[in-house]
């Protein structure tokens, strides 16, 4: 099938079995899978909208295989459309869950992973508190250290309780990300444990 052509072959009812599909269907039912995995990976180990489409990925998979049906050009189509690598995104759904399925784009950047702040590294697959490269998390920490503005980042001090760390009072600097919907910051101290906890 060429980019951009409509595939006119009428799905097959709903619950016939990955044998009784055509291979065509089977292709394009892999494709769908796989888009499934790439839209939710934010949700990986574990979350369940993510794990039925893996598996779905897998089974597909395994049936082209037993019928020889070549998978390649097809996935080759499908990532210029996606721009998202899709060969190597099955090839993670196949090694899960020794290896997480996160989709990577063109650039070889994994998309879920890409850190928020200055988009040109990642993020390790555990941060905790700003989905941010180790990098950006030293930044954070340098402009709260020095008291200067950096782009992305909110600093503030407030009297709420509530609003900040439990490191902090009224007079520490707190750092927030724009990410988050409610006020709440946290102190330097809180920014240099998270750095020791990934390098652990």
């Amino acid at each position: 099938m060429k980019l951009g052509q409509t595939n006119h072959m009428a799905n097959s009812p709903q619950g016939v079995s990955l044998e009784k599909r055509p291979d065509e269907e089977l292709l394009e039912d892999l494709c769908i899978e796989l888009r499934h995995v790439g839209v939710n990976d934010w949700e990986l180990p574990d979350g369940q909208r993510i794990l039925p489409h893996i598996h779905g990925v897998v089974a597909i998979h395994g049936e082209l295989v037993r019928r020889g049906v070549d998978w390649r050009p097809r996935l080759v189509v499908l990532s210029t459309e996606t721009k998202w690598q899709m060969t190597g995104l099955l090839d993670d759904c196949l090694g899960f869950p020794n290896r997480l399925p996160f989709v990577r784009e063109l650039n070889g950047f994994r998309r879920a992973l890409r850190c928020q702040l200055c988009s040109k590294a990642e993020r390790p697959v555990d941060a905790e508190l700003f989905w941010f490269c180790e990098a950006c998390m030293r930044r954070v920490a340098e402009a709260m250290n020095q008291q200067t503005p950096l782009k992305g980042i909110a600093l503030f001090r407030t009297y709420n309780a509530e609003c900040r760390c439990i490191h902090a009072d009224a007079d520490t600097v707190l750092a927030q990300t724009p990410y988050l919907g409610e006020l709440h910051g946290v102190c330097e101290k809180f920014i240099h444990d998270e750095l020791e906890r990934r390098s652990g």
